[in-house]
């Protein structure tokens, strides 16, 4: 973000005015990774009463779901992401790779088009990856910005770089890791008011800069389209989760080849059912191992859902809060999860979750979650009764609507 103004004063007082810009790396459709579910439910739930205009890099895709959240969609085509000169600026320049991937000239022409052909309340920006697209001459008046943390990305790469093999992907990873951390605490000043996804992402941001204006509006479920209505043989452990993501692919493949064997010997009839979209090679290599099958991209992750025992969330490193964790409650599968694979989240373990670290404990909490049918109920009936009463979409909308309205009072 260049050369930010003072914010125009804002003379809409009502909510229900709003004219709101989410600015986003992606167009949330089809629904397929946690960012686009978050960005079009939070989106959707608060459409009745706000205008919502998306901007987005895609290639204008449509469909009526998407009118139901937008007044407008703007999109951007996208370049290659990680082009070899983006690669070696993020080596060797001092502007990290994930925000280089997400600014162009033309998306911060399209920005810069709506803004002068429109009068927007808020610019809410969907993760700091867009936030180089921004800028203002110093004539300029400028809307109220937002900054919505998905995650918390500097703490990513650390991670990532704790346990990247080989010494020149470490280094990397651990220059990126410092890069974004200087981005942040830059975002943290310059944006009036920031939204995290959970009160641990929350203290995260506040002890980059205690000053700043942390909202947390957690990730949610669609409770009813998740619900099971149908009669199913639950024999799957399934991990649901977007495959091309490196916290993702290490937890699958740790998890098949160091906790899947000691349940596979125990109970032969179960199936480990990896489910989620590009998945790579060492991932697709994993179903030579019995009882593992790897689905891909599926239209609809609902049938594996109902076919499921339990849900299995093997997550060693990573940020923010799990959707997946709530789409298998809301689809009444009892979860089992590693501490930090549930940060973030509201849950009790033994009451609407297992938690367990390490190869044997998690592989001893499914076989007990096989075993043990009044478990099973008890983690069914904690887990849909937490999504429906805390982390509904429609839920999370109207603490969005409370954030807006709180801001615009001051």
């Amino acid at each position: 973000m260049r050369k930010l103004c003072s914010r125009e004063p804002n003379l809409t007082k009502n909510v229900t005015d709003l004219r709101v810009l989410q600015v986003a790396p992606r167009v949330p459709w089809p629904l397929d990774t946690g960012a686009k579910l978050r960005n079009f439910h939070l989106a959707r739930a608060v459409a009745g009463s706000i205008s919502v205009t998306l901007l987005a890099f895609g290639e204008g895709q449509s469909s009526d779901q998407l009118q139901e959240a937008y007044q407008r969609i703007v999109t951007v085509p996208r370049n290659e992401r990680y082009s070899v000169g983006n690669i070696l600026r993020g080596a060797i320049g001092r502007t990290p790779l994930p925000l280089l991937n997400y600014t162009t000239p033309e998306m911060a022409e399209a920005l810069a088009h709506l803004l002068a052909e429109n009068r927007f309340d808020m610019i809410q920006v969907e993760s700091i990856h867009m936030m180089n697209n921004l800028s203002w001459d110093d004539s300029t008046k400028r809307p109220l910005l937002i900054c919505d943390w998905h995650n918390v990305e500097s703490d990513l790469m650390q991670q990532y770089a704790d346990a990247a093999p080989g010494l020149a992907r470490n280094a990397y990873a651990r220059r990126t890791s410092r890069l974004m951390r200087e981005a942040e605490k830059r975002a943290l000043k310059e944006f009036d008011a920031h939204i995290a996804v959970s009160e641990v992402d929350a203290k995260r941001l506040q002890s980059i800069d205690s000053e700043a204006n942390i909202f947390v509006i957690e990730n949610g479920v669609d409770s009813a389209y998740y619900a099971d209505t149908q009669t199913a043989t639950k024999n799957r452990i399934v991990f649901v989760a977007s495959m091309d993501y490196h916290a993702n692919i290490e937890g699958a493949i740790s998890f098949a080849q160091n906790i899947w064997p000691l349940i596979h010997q125990q109970e032969p009839q179960l199936r480990f059912t990896i489910v989620g979209r590009n998945p790579p090679s060492e991932v697709v290599a994993l179903s030579s191992i019995l009882g593992i099958e790897i689905t891909g991209s599926v239209p609809d992750v609902r049938p594996y859902y109902h076919e499921a025992l339990a849900a299995v969330v093997p997550l060693n490193v990573g940020g923010g809060s799990r959707l997946k964790i709530l789409e298998a409650m809301a689809a009444g599968v009892p979860v089992v999860s590693t501490i930090l694979g549930a940060e973030g989240l509201e849950v009790t373990d033994g009451e609407n979750i297992l938690l367990a670290d390490s190869a044997a404990p998690l592989a001893n909490a499914i076989l007990r979650t096989a075993d043990d049918s009044n478990l099973r109920a008890r983690l069914i009936a904690g887990g849909q009764a937490l999504v429906q009463a805390r982390y509904d979409w429609s839920i999370l909308g109207s603490k969005l609507r409370d954030c807006y309205q709180n801001l615009l009072a001051k």
